[in-house]
C-alpha cells in the first residue's frame, strides 16, 4: 500500500482501545510531540528531531514510509489519541531537522491532514538510494513494524545493493598466472556444453582474453571472483581469507560425526570442488529405482540438482567477508547446509522462491550461472524445492541469521506419490509444477486445504494460490468441498481419481471408492474373479498400480486369495468374498446407501464417489 494511503486509512480507523502497535507496519510509524507527550525536559525539542531522524533513515533504508506526527501511542478514545500537532512545529521545521541529521542527507515531503478538528503532519519519506544514517552515526532499518540496528553482515549486505559494492569483482593480488590451466580448461569444457563456443575456446587458448571477456581482470590483476572459480591453490590461501568447505556425515543428527572434507585440506577451485562436494553427498544418498510406464524414475533421498544449487548457492551468496566457511552435515534424515552472512535486508525469507535475484557477490554468480554451476535468475532455492517435491516430501527449511541455512530432508520419498505424478493419468504440463507439487504434498497429510493455508507454504498471495487451486480442479486433481464450494477461497480435497493414483501415499484414512473401483467390483459381481491382468486391461495401468488396488480390495475383506491361487507374483487370482455379496444384499433388501455402485443413488457423498464405510 502506498505510505500515504496506508496513513489517511490508519487515521480514519482510530477508535475506542487504540493502540499504535496494531497499526503500525512496514511503512507507518506514528509519533507524538514533546508537548503532547509531557516531555518538558530542557532538551525535548532536540530529542525529537534526533527520533524523527532515527525513523527517517529507518525507512529510508527500506522500501521508504510515513512518519505520522500527533497521534498517542495508546489512548482509550478517539479523541484521546489525536492531540495533534502544536502550531510551533511548522511542516518546514521537521523537513529541516531530518534532513540536517541525516548522511546523505533526507528529503522528506510533508503533507498535513486535518483531523478531527486538530493537524496532523505526515512526513513522506523516500526509499534510498544508498545507505543513510543519522548525523550520530546511527544505522537502522525496517523491520515489520519495528526500526531495528543495522550493522554487520547486513551493513555490508544494504551497501552491496544500494551502492552495488562487489566484493568478488574487486582486484585481487594476483594475474592471470594465479589461476590454474585444469580449471580453465574444465571451464572451457562446461562453456561449450552450455553454447558458450566462443568463450570455451578463449578459456583453453587465452586465459587473458577470457578473463576480458567475462569481466574477471581488473588492470592486470585478476578479481577475487577468478580466483574463486579458477585459482590456483596458492592463490587460494594467499586471496581468500575463508576459503574452503567442511562436509561431515553423522549416522543420526545427533550422532558422532564421520569428517568427510576439511578445510584445510581442500587447493581446488569452485569449479572442481563444488563437483567434489555432490559426489561425496551423492555417495552416500540411498537410491531406489522404480518403473512407471515405460520411464525409469529414480527415488533418491537427495537429488543431485538440489544439492547442486544449495551448495551452489551457499558459495555464491554468501558474505565473503564474513568469518567462517560453508558447512555440510548429512545424515539420513537431514541435510543442513549453512553459510556465513544473512539474506540482504531487502530480502524476506518468506519471499525468496518468487523475490528478484538480489546476488551480494554479482560478478561470481553470473560466471558460475554461465558456466551452468548455479542459477543467475535467483537464489537457485526454486530447484531445489521442485526436486524435493517430485519424491512428494516436505519442503526445505530455511533459517536466516548471521549463517544462512537451510534443511533438505531426509529419506527416499514416496514411490506412490511419484507413480501418480510420473504416470499415465496425471497432466503432464503440471508435473513439473512447483505450486502444483507443494500443493499435491501438503495434500498428502491434510485432509483439506485453502489458498489461505497454503499462502505461507507457496510463498504466494492467497489470490495467486487460488489461481493454482482453479487449474488443479479444471485437471480433475481436487475438488472444492460442498460446504466451501460458494466461499472467495474455498477447501479443497483430493479429487477420486488422485486419491486412487496417490492413497498409499496419504497419510490419513481415505474411505472413498473411485469410478476405477467401481468397475473391478462390477467385474467380480459377474464373473467373481479377477488378475492383475484383468486390472491393467480394464484401468490401462501398470502391475504396481494394479496391485495396490487388489490389495486394498483384500484389505477391505470385499476379495480373496483362490484356493488355487498362489500368494505371489502377477498371475495371483483372487476371488470375491461373502462381505462382498451379503454388504449388496442387505442394501437392497434395506433400502441403505449401497457402497458397490449398485442399487442406490444416495449413496455418494460429496465428490459423487461412493465410500467403504460400510465395511469398516
Amino acid at each position: 500500500m502506498d505510505p500515504l494511503d496506508a496513513a489517511d486509512s490508519a487515521l480514519a480507523s482510530i477508535g475506542d482501545g487504540w493502540d499504535a502497535d496494531r497499526s503500525e507496519h512496514g511503512v507507518l510509524d506514528f509519533k507524538e510531540t514533546p508537548d503532547t507527550s509531557g516531555d518538558t525536559g530542557k532538551n525535548a525539542r532536540k530529542k525529537f528531531h534526533e527520533l524523527l531522524a532515527e525513523t527517517a533513515v529507518c525507512f529510508a533504508n527500506s522500501e521508504g514510509g510515513a512518519i505520522v506526527i500527533g497521534v498517542k501511542d495508546r489512548a482509550p478514545d478517539r479523541a484521546s489519541a489525536l492531540p495533534g500537532v502544536p502550531a510551533k512545529y511548522t511542516p518546514e521545521e521537521l523537513v529541516d531537522a531530518i534532513f540536517e541529521r541525516t548522511s546523505p542527507a533526507i528529503t522528506c515531503r510533508p503533507v498535513v491532514r486535518e483531523v478531527d478538528g486538530v493537524r496532523i503532519i505526515v512526513l513522506l519519506v523516500p526509499k534510498g538510494s544508498g545507505v543513510h544514517s543519522t548525523s550520530l552515526g546511527v544505522y537502522k532499518i525496517r523491520l515489520n513494524d519495528r526500526c531495528v540496528p543495522l550493522g554487520g553482515d547486513q551493513l555490508r549486505g544494504l551497501r552491496a545493493l544500494r551502492e552495488h559494492y562487489d566484493w568478488s569483482a574487486q582486484p585481487s593480488g594476483v594475474g592471470i598466472e594465479g589461476l590454474s590451466r585444469a580449471a580453465l580448461e574444465r571451464a572451457a569444457s562446461l562453456l561449450s556444453r552450455s553454447g558458450y563456443d566462443d568463450l570455451a575456446r578463449l578459456a583453453e587458448n587465452d586465459p587473458t582474453a577470457f578473463c576480458k571477456s567475462t569481466r574477471l581482470l581488473s588492470g592486470d590483476k585478476v578479481t577475487r571472483a577468478a580466483v574463486l572459480l579458477y585459482g590456483t591453490p596458492g592463490a587460494l590461501r594467499s586471496e581468500i581469507a575463508e576459503w574452503g568447505v567442511n562436509v561431515q556425515s553423522r549416522e543420526t543428527p545427533g550422532s558422532d560425526p564421520q569428517i568427510l572434507l576439511r578445510r584445510d585440506s581442500i587447493d581446488v577451485p569452485l569449479v572442481f570442488l563444488l563437483d567434489q562436494v555432490i559426489a561425496l553427498v551423492v555417495a552416500l544418498s540411498r537410491t531406489q529405482t522404480i518403473r512407471v510406464g515405460a520411464e525409469q524414475v529414480e527415488l533418491v533421498d537427495y537429488p543431485p540438482d538440489a544439492l547442486r544449487e544449495i551448495f551452489a548457492n551457499a558459495f555464491a551468496h554468501r558474505d565473503w567477508e564474513a568469518p567462517g566457511v560453508v558447512e555440510i552435515v548429512h545424515s539420513p534424515d537431514e541435510l543442513v547446509t549453512t553459510s556465513p552472512g544473512g539474506l540482504l535486508p531487502t530480502l524476506r525469507i518468506d519471499r525468496l522462491l518468487h523475490d528478484a535475484a538480489a546476488p551480494r557477490n554479482r560478478l561470481l554468480a553470473e560466471n558460475m550461472a554461465r558456466l551452468r554451476l548455479a542459477e543467475m535468475s535467483g537464489l537457485g532455492l526454486d530447484r531445489a524445492f521442485r526436486e524435493i517435491a517430485r519424491l512428494g516430501k516436505e519442503p526445505p527449511i530455511l533459517n536466516d541469521g548471521p549463517r544462512f541455512r537451510v534443511v533438505l530432508p531426509g529419506g527416499r520419498g514416496d514411490e506412490a506419490f511419484a507413480r501418480y505424478i510420473n504416470g499415465p493419468n496425471f497432466p503432464r504440463e503440471l508435473s513439473g509444477d512447483l505450486d502444483v507439487l507443494m500443493i499435491l504434498t501438503a495434500l498428502r497429510h491434510a485432509k483439506s486445504v485453502s489458498a489461505n493455508s497454503l499462502s505461507g507454504r507457496l510463498q504466494r498471495s492467497p489470490l495467486d494460490v487460488q489461481r493454482v487451486l482453479r487449474r488443479m480442479q479444471e485437471a480433475g486433481i481436487i475438488q472444492a468441498t460442498k460446504g466451501t464450494i460458494r466461499r472467495q477461497h474455498p477447501n479443497y480435497t483430493l479429487a477420486s481419481e488422485a486419491i486412487a493414483g496417490m492413497r498409499a501415499a496419504i497419510s490419513y484414512r481415505v474411505a472413498s471408492i473411485d469410478n476405477d473401483d467401481q468397475k473391478l467390483i462390477r467385474h467380480l459381481k459377474r464373473h467373481g474373479r479377477i488378475t492383475n491382468e484383468d486390472v491393467r486391461n480394464y484401468l490401462d495401468c501398470d502391475i504396481p498400480t494394479a496391485r495396490n488396488r487388489l490389495t486394498r480390495l483384500r484389505n477391505r475383506g470385499l476379495i480373496d486369495f483362490a484356493p488355487d491361487s498362489p500368494r505371489r507374483g502377477s498371475a495371483v487370482v483372487y476371488v470375491k468374498t461373502e462381505k462382498l455379496d451379503a454388504s449388496e444384499g442387505a442394501a437392497g433388501r434395506s433400502g441403505k446407501k449401497s457402497d458397490l455402485g449398485g442399487a442406490s443413488r444416495t449413496s455418494r457423498g460429496e465428490s459423487g464417489q461412493m465410500t467403504f464405510d460400510d465395511f469398516g
